[in-house]
């Protein structure tokens, strides 16, 4: 760096010294306290990407509690469909024995049957319902899981960007004052 100071008579002017020091203490004065301000503010992004991610874990852990419940309710609904089946092989078996004795009281059990098949009906459009609701909530699960994912890659994201911004402008401050110590 060229700085030309005026020679005198027992080396350079001390005046073109003097002035060149105290210009570059203020250039590097000023760095130093633009980096600090950097250094602050992307401290404060860091701490508020935190919350950010503190935030979605407990939703995270709200979305697990809906799984356990939607799993409890599925459960609850195999058990149902069990006992459904067993309901339709005890409605089978009752139609078959109904059918036996109909040459006897046809009239009877023709309303027997009627019943019993009203019941298979009505049980099946329920299993059927019960279907429709299972899938429809597994869809929702499916996507509010996809969507917490993304958020919580976003964020990991964001914090691994200012966590290299933060250490980038320490190096840059610990250069800064390793220059200012050189001289």
């Amino acid at each position: 760096m060229s700085v030309g100071f005026r020679k005198s008579l027992f080396g350079f002017n001390c005046d073109d010294v003097v002035e060149y020091v105290e210009k570059t203490h203020k250039a590097y004065t000023e760095k130093e306290i633009e980096l600090k301000e950097q250094i602050e503010d992307l401290k404060s992004e860091n701490i508020a990407a935190k919350e950010q991610l503190s935030l979605l874990t407990a939703e995270k852990a709200l979305v697990e509690a809906r799984l356990k419940e939607f799993t409890d309710k599925y459960d609850e609904i195999e058990r149902l469909s069990k006992n459904i089946g067993k309901l339709y092989l005890v409605a089978k078996s009752n139609a078959e024995t109904i059918m036996k004795e109909a040459q006897s009281g046809a009239d009877a059990a023709r309303k027997e049957a009627e019943k019993n098949i009203t019941s298979i009906m009505s049980a099946h459009e329920s299993l059927k319902n019960v279907k429709s609701d299972i899938a429809n909530t597994s869809a929702k699960f499916v996507k509010d899981i996809d969507e917490l994912g993304k958020s919580l890659y976003e964020v990991r994201e964001k914090i691994e960007r200012h966590e290299a911004a933060v250490i980038k402008s320490e190096e840059d401050y610990r250069e800064l004052i390793k220059v200012l110590s050189d001289e």
